[in-house]
């Protein structure tokens, strides 16, 4: 293959994740309206919807958002993102987050904030999507359940965000192989989320790193420049 080919390979996994976005979410959105429709109709009268299809209704729903988030990923894994930084808070973002972050009823969550509350300059609608990509993966390593930390800290130069699970850890202990694009050790998904999170951080001047916690579990923080 020549040179070339090697240079249009990113331009081409572009124009095709948007064509496949496109040919997918139409049809998506018109099986979501149908679905709509169709549970508006059972439900007229005030009739009782039967157990047995109000599952299979779910079912629906829940792999209609699946296949949405991953085509979201795969966009944002694609497209560079144009960045609208402000000044931001990190304990108001981590407290946000943890209390709008929707949980299995076997995870819970604890917010630890800085007593500092360090500010940055920063797109918090990208940062807190990062976030939610390593929450995302947190919660996924913990099939039975368990417990999450989302905590703020800083150093002299930057603040950081950090979410601890008690899974069983990084896969050998290796912290970068995660941030690598298509790697996943579960059942679902494409392995995109920490690659994403990290591309997000970095367009920002700040970092992403993952390593396996004190005793039990990972530890992935993302950290941000200090605002001034």
């Amino acid at each position: 293959m020549n040179n070339t080919d090697n240079k249009d390979k990113p331009s081409l996994l572009k124009q095709m994740s948007s064509v496949v976005s496109h040919e997918i979410r139409n049809p998506l959105a018109i099986i979501s309206n149908s679905i709509y429709f169709i549970k508006t109709k059972l439900a007229a009268g005030g009739t009782v919807l039967d157990p047995k299809i109000a599952k299979h209704i779910g079912i629906i729903e829940g792999e209609v958002k699946h296949s949405n988030d991953v085509i979201e990923e795969m966009l944002n894994f694609t497209r560079t993102r144009e960045l609208r930084c402000a000044p931001a808070a990190v304990n108001s973002a981590i407290k946000d987050l943890a209390a709008s972050y929707l949980l299995p009823p076997s995870i819970t969550l604890k917010a630890v904030a800085d007593p500092a509350d360090p500010c940055v300059n920063a797109d918090m609608e990208a940062v807190c999507y990062a976030m939610r990509c390593v929450l995302d993966n947190a919660v996924q390593a913990m099939p039975e359940g368990g417990t999450l930390i989302l905590e703020a800290t800083h150093d002299d130069k930057m603040a950081h965000m950090t979410v601890i699970d008690s899974g069983n850890g990084l896969p050998g202990g290796d912290g970068e192989k995660v941030f690598e694009p298509f790697f996943t050790t579960k059942p679902r998904g494409i392995g995109l989320g920490l690659t994403i999170a990290r591309k997000f951080l970095e367009q920002q001047g700040g970092t992403a790193k993952a390593e396996n916690a004190p005793g039990r579990g990972a530890a992935v923080t993302l950290s941000l420049p200090l605002n001034g």
